[in-house]
């Protein structure tokens, strides 16, 4: 039995780095260029993955760093039925991620595979919070941002995702905070079976993803979130899931800030508004 589990991880590293050879699948890619670093740093988390062991891995610029972890994770990922985590630190690197190497890798290879970005609860419209504020207009808006509700409102029958993002402008943070997708609101037995209900709809993908990517900000506060921790019930967002941190120096900085205890004048403002606005006097 030891001897067969050696044999598979052997097999496993073998085949990564067999892709990343000089004439393995990924050299078809247009303007590929073999490089030793990058086959081994593959070949480094292959083996990781399959011996269940933190990996610490520094590279310089131009070795691929991406592509050597995105390509065994996503093979570690199908061939055990576990989920693959990325997380990073700013949006350019998500961006790299979901539009230059995970489609490199979607072509080359030899395995299909879904990706999916997670977005925080807050990026997402929520259909009832803005039926009720719609109701409930000249109550909680001024003019401007019963205007800006209303605007809103039109939005959200052409949305694609219903997310920030596929917004022009950036909403008025007051009216956004009153629609957007709320925990103790939105639930799986409430929403979810609901094709308007933005972030059920994206839950959903996410749940059937082999890959996904998010930031560093929300991972760590879903990691300190109780009715995040009673959904999952094991590994870290999801069952069965494993992490790679990507611009790893940030982590220490991100996490002490989210999993801390904060308090600001804006914070402490924002939320007294919601219960009572001084300027409508309700």
């Amino acid at each position: 039995m030891i001897a067969l589990k050696n044999n598979i991880g052997s097999e496993f590293v073998e085949r990564v780095r067999a892709f990343f050879s000089a004439d393995g699948p990924l050299s078809k890619a247009k303007n590929f260029e073999f490089r030793p670093e990058q086959q081994e740093m593959a070949a480094a988390v292959a083996k990781a993955l399959e011996e269940e062991r933190h990996l610490v891995i520094e590279a310089g610029t131009g070795v691929g760093k991406s592509l050597a972890y995105l390509a065994p994770a996503i093979l570690f990922a199908l061939d055990r039925h576990k989920k693959a985590i990325v997380s990073t630190h700013t949006i350019n690197l998500q961006e790299q991620l979901l539009h230059k190497d995970i489609p490199i890798l979607k072509k080359m290879l030899p395995v299909e595979f879904d990706a999916a970005l997670m977005k925080g609860r807050q990026n997402y419209l929520c259909p009832r919070r803005l039926e009720r504020a719609l109701q409930s207009a000249k109550e909680l808006f001024t003019g401007p941002e019963a205007s800006e509700l209303q605007r809103l409102a039109e939005w959200a029958s052409t949305t694609r995702d219903g997310s920030l993002s596929d917004l022009s402008v950036e909403p008025d943070p007051k009216v956004w905070t009153q629609v957007c997708s709320e925990a103790h609101i939105c639930t799986q037995k409430t929403c979810g079976q609901n094709p308007r209900c933005f972030y059920q709809q994206a839950r959903k993908r996410l749940l059937a993803a082999d890959l996904i990517v998010l930031n560093h900000t929300l991972l760590f506060i879903l990691l300190g979130s109780p009715d995040a921790q009673q959904e999952r019930e094991s590994g870290f967002l999801f069952p069965n899931d494993f992490i790679i941190f990507d611009e790893a120096h940030t982590v220490e900085q991100v996490a002490s800030k989210q999993i801390g205890i904060g308090v600001s004048q804006y914070g402490l403002r924002s939320t007294i508004q919601r219960l009572y606005n001084a300027r409508t006097r309700k």
